[in-house]
Order: C-alpha cells, then structure tokens, then sequence
C-alpha cells in the first residue's frame, strides 16, 4: 500500500512540474524551468494531490465540487506559506514570488493562485484520480514495490545533489541543466515568434482573467 501512495506521489510531483512549466512559460512568453530540483517533479505539487486525495476519500468521502474548491484553495495557502518560508530559512532562496501579484501575504501566497489551486484540486479530484488511482491499484505488490524503489533512488538522489548545488557545489547535473534550459529557450522562443497570433489571444485573454483580480 505505501509503495502505491509513492507511486502517486512521484507522478502527481511531475504532473504538477509540467503544469507549472507550461503556464509559466505561456505566462511569461519564454520557457521556465519552475522545478526545485534537477528532475522533473515538484514535490509541493505530489504532497499536495497526496493529502487532498486521503481526505476526499476517507475523511470527507461525501463531498461536492463546491467543498473541494474550497478545500483546495485554503489547503494550497496552508501549506505554501511554511513551505516557502522553510525553502527561505534554510536554502536561503525562494522558488516562488508572488510580491506582484494582488492580494498577496509577504509575497508567499496570494489569492489568484490560492484561487487557481482550488480550480487544480477538482481537476485532480474529478478528472486525473478517476484514471491514475485505478492503474496504480491494478499494479501488483511486486510491480508497486519495484516502481516505488527506483523512484525512491532517484527521488533521494536528487534532493541530495541539488541541496549540495544551492549550498554552492556544483555538479555535472548543473552543466546538463543549463544546457537542457537554453535547449528549451531557443524552441520557445522559436514557437512563439511563429505562433504570433496565438500568443496575442493567450496574452489578451490572460489579461483579461488579471483584471478581475485587480
């Protein structure tokens, strides 16, 4: 059963880092990389879908979409703030800066993305869960146990080399990164000098939803 709960975890981490890239990117009109670490997971995202699912089914097994909003959004701010304010305390850095953003709390959490993670939670609750849960429970214990070990391994040896690179111990990693960054730079950028009519509704309609806000 752990071994399943990990397997959740791993691939709700790199659902969640894809997410972030990609709104990132389209946010921003260039590519960003939000990941923490060197792989591509972001273990708030996995923590996060981990915990709304354990208590959308056994604790609130009864809900409705509106209580799952609700849920999301206040649950998100809950748990970004400490998690922002440890990443600050003892890696001496931040991943995330919401300073611009309206309605924003010492810039570590505001209500657009609270608002937005709240939207994230019911995609997850009634739409990713109702097709991952059923493939990971129809995994052998033999097979959960295999898959949770290596992404185990690689989980561990990821936090380890990339805590070491913030403390300034630099690794091959850091070279592989760099490259795969400006790799993926250069496609962006190539993407949207020819996609300009797309990238002028994606920015017209994100300004638009900005407003509402301001």
């Amino acid at each position: 059963m752990i071994a399943k709960y990990i397997i959740y975890f791993m691939i709700m981490g790199m659902i969640g880092y894809l997410y972030e890239c990609t709104a990132m990117t389209l946010w921003l009109g260039r590519w960003d990389n939000r990941g923490s670490l060197y792989g591509p997971f972001i273990p708030i995202y996995g923590a996060g879908a981990l915990i709304g699912t354990l208590l959308f089914t056994y604790v609130l097994p009864d809900h409705s979409p509106l209580l799952v909003f609700m849920i999301g959004m206040c649950g998100s701010a809950l748990l970004e703030y400490p998690v922002h304010w440890l990443i600050e305390k003892y890696l001496h850095t931040s991943y995330w800066n919401y300073s611009r953003s309206p309605l924003n709390l010492h810039g570590r959490i505001c209500l657009p993305a609270a608002v937005g993670f709240g939207v994230g939670v019911i995609v997850i609750i009634y739409g990713i869960n109702r097709i991952l849960i059923p493939w990971i429970a129809g995994l052998s214990d033999q097979t959960a146990a295999a898959i949770a070990g290596i992404f185990l391994v690689l989980f561990v040896s990821d936090i380890v080399l990339s805590f070491r690179s913030v403390r300034g111990k630099r690794n091959f990693l850091d070279a592989l990164e760099e490259r795969i960054n400006a790799g993926m730079t250069a496609l962006i950028a190539k993407f949207i000098n020819e996609s300009h009519s797309f990238d002028r509704y994606f920015f017209f309609v994100v300004d638009k939803i900005s407003s509402v806000f301001k």
